[in-house]
């Protein structure tokens, strides 16, 4: 996306770069809810920049990295498309859709995008259900009869499981924000994992059918003493996930802390290539 190329290993981490909104200050037209054109052109710039240096230091591709803004809603899509193309069985992403964006705006805005949006979901809807009969139709014919029975029977099998997201990252940075706005989800449940204090796993309804389990993991950077702590909780939950999103400040000058967190998880996900069920 950004230039630098992509000859990476998968891992199934996205580093969502959160509150671009801030970049710029003064600059955020309401009426539209999105950046003024300059503002835009300089927060595509600076992310631009902040993705190629973590994805240099990390050793990661750029397509695990993607800025937005939880708060006013801000490339979910490109976000969302990040994730689904990151995740292990990312198809159970989808048929996501993210929390509308002109309704922070003004309601004529709004309708008009409403009227375009109902178009492109009709065309889609379509669409993607040539793609999936293509799909196995051309699995037809490299695949005998008992192997697409048995791929049919795993993707049968993964399909039935919620996927399971891992998010964290320095406190502030956005992560319940980012939740409910990016799957448009609703809080259902939650539980303490046992053997922590500090991680939850919340189970959300989609707003399109389903259920989404969150690992909500402690924020790092507060001590080392407490890093430490948190490093073995990581350690532990990180490798059960479908993927990891580790959100930070797009608008922060010190990136240290983050970029060894993301340099640590990506290692520890390039150690498992599918999730330690």
């Amino acid at each position: 996306m950004f230039g630098l190329r992509k000859n990476k290993a998968p891992i199934r981490l996205v580093v969502g770069l959160n509150q671009v909104d801030k970049i710029v200050a003064n600059a955020w037209n309401e009426r539209m809810n999105m950046p003024e054109e300059r503002a835009a052109k300089e927060i595509a710039r600076r992310c631009n920049d902040l993705t190629q240096r973590l994805a240099k230091y990390a050793d990661i591709s750029t397509d695990n990295i993607e800025y937005y803004s939880a708060l006013k809603r801000y490339r979910l899509l490109p976000l969302l498309t990040k994730i689904v193309s990151n995740a292990y069985a990312g198809f159970k992403l989808d048929n996501v859709q993210p929390a509308d964006p002109f309704e922070l705006a003004d309601p004529e805005v709004k309708a008009f995008a409403d009227q375009q949006r109902r178009e492109r979901e009709a065309k889609k809807q379509g669409k993607n259900e040539v793609n999936k009969n293509q799909l196995f139709e051309e699995m037809k014919k490299f695949l005998s009869e008992d192997d697409l029975n048995s791929v049919l029977s795993k993707f049968k099998q993964e399909s039935s499981r919620p996927p399971k997201v891992a998010i964290f990252g320095k406190a502030g940075v956005g992560k319940t924000t980012t939740i409910n706005s990016l799957f448009n989800a609703k809080w259902k449940t939650s539980h303490t994992i046992v053997g922590t204090t500090s991680a939850q796993v919340k189970e959300f309804d989609l707003s399109t059918g389903g259920t989404l389990d969150v690992v909500d993991l402690p924020g790092y950077g507060r001590s080392l003493a407490e890093d430490r702590e948190y490093e073995k909780i990581y350690q532990d939950l990180i490798p059960a996930c479908d993927l990891v999103l580790l959100i930070i400040q797009a608008d922060t000058k010190d990136l240290a802390d983050d970029e060894e967190m993301i340099l640590k998880v990506a290692d520890w996900l390039k150690e498992s290539s599918t999730p330690q069920r």
